[in-house]
């Protein structure tokens, strides 16, 4: 004699009479500057910290504010609209209200690093499908360099960041 248990009751698995629909996937939805977003993987964003610490770093890259102080060590905090520009002149605004703490590898099999994201306003969450894929925005030449995809929501146009490439260039 055959044993179902309660949770094999005739149900199908799968519901074959509802229209298929793409997977979605949340993405972490930062605006960087007005208008402007970048999407991050959720996993990769670790806190968001109001009115950080900074100390400014002599030599430090065009777009570094410098090193922030996080859970007792020092990380770095950068401005990504000044590498969206890449190199334009452009002096650094103040330091703003929000940073986005992010881990990352410089390399497969690293250790986990971390590094933070300047940031005007809140990060939100969006959802994402594969019907919202879309090619990168084509007013900086770093995308290709930074990005790992590109989606579309609303009128914006968001590239996906790979952490670890955004933040290898500040220790190199």
């Amino acid at each position: 004699m055959e044993m179902r248990l309660p949770s094999d009751v005739d149900v199908p698995m799968v519901d074959t009479s509802a229209p298929s629909e793409s997977p979605s996937a949340v993405a972490r939805l930062l605006e960087y500057s007005p208008g402007h977003h970048v999407a991050l993987p959720p996993h990769t964003t670790m806190e968001v910290v109001e009115k950080p610490s900074v100390v400014a770093v002599p030599g430090a890259p065009y777009y570094a504010y410098g090193l922030m102080a996080w859970q007792d060590r020092w990380i770095p905090l950068i401005h990504l609209d000044s590498i969206v520009r890449a190199y334009v002149s452009i002096p650094l605004p103040p330091v703003p209200r929000y940073a986005l703490v992010v881990a990352y590898q410089a390399a497969p099999g690293e250790p986990i690093e971390h590094g933070a994201i300047a940031l005007p306003a809140l990060p939100r969450f969006v959802s994402v499908s594969d019907q919202d894929a879309c090619d990168l925005p084509g007013n900086s030449d770093v995308w290709p360099l930074l990005s790992i995809s590109c989606f579309k929501t609303g009128e914006h146009v968001v590239p996906i960041l790979a952490t670890g490439r955004l933040f290898s260039t500040y220790h190199g």
